[in-house]
């Protein structure tokens, strides 16, 4: 029988939606600015992985999958650099990139702890299994 999935899972799916429709707003307005080229293909490819894997998070926490812990962990790790590569080339230098990572990161690792202790509980992994040795 599936688990069913707790109430943060829902308000988690929830914000991971949202922050996908604006990954992909932002991926269909980012200006491509000043030179163009590398910097803004690095950008729009950065902002349309960001959508791509907020969809596939968004299914894990809705649903209850046992995977759900380690899809917001991959989301959470190309955040960062997704976060540098398109602040520190287009909008604002490093230090805003940095600033952008310490404040969400105020909501993200405790959201991330979360879903890491609800998904043990949900699904404990099981040790090795057993097997007796033989009796000659």
């Amino acid at each position: 029988m599936k688990p069913r999935a707790p109430f943060g899972f829902f308000v988690a799916g929830c914000f991971s939606a949202w922050f996908g429709v604006t990954m992909l707003v932002a991926l269909l307005i980012l200006d491509p600015g000043p030179g163009g080229g590398d910097a803004r293909v690095l950008a729009r490819g950065a902002t349309a992985l960001l959508a791509a894997l907020a969809g596939v998070v968004t299914e894990a926490l809705w649903r209850a999958h046992p995977w759900a812990w380690r899809a917001s962990l991959a989301m959470a790790l190309v955040y960062v650099p997704a976060v540098v590569a398109v602040f520190g080339t287009r909008l604002g230098g490093v230090e805003t990139a940095l600033g952008v990572l310490i404040s969400s990161g105020v909501v993200l690792v405790p959201l991330l702890a979360y879903i890491r202790s609800c998904s043990r509980t949900l699904w404990p992994q099981r040790g090795p299994v057993r097997v007796p040795a033989p009796r000659p």
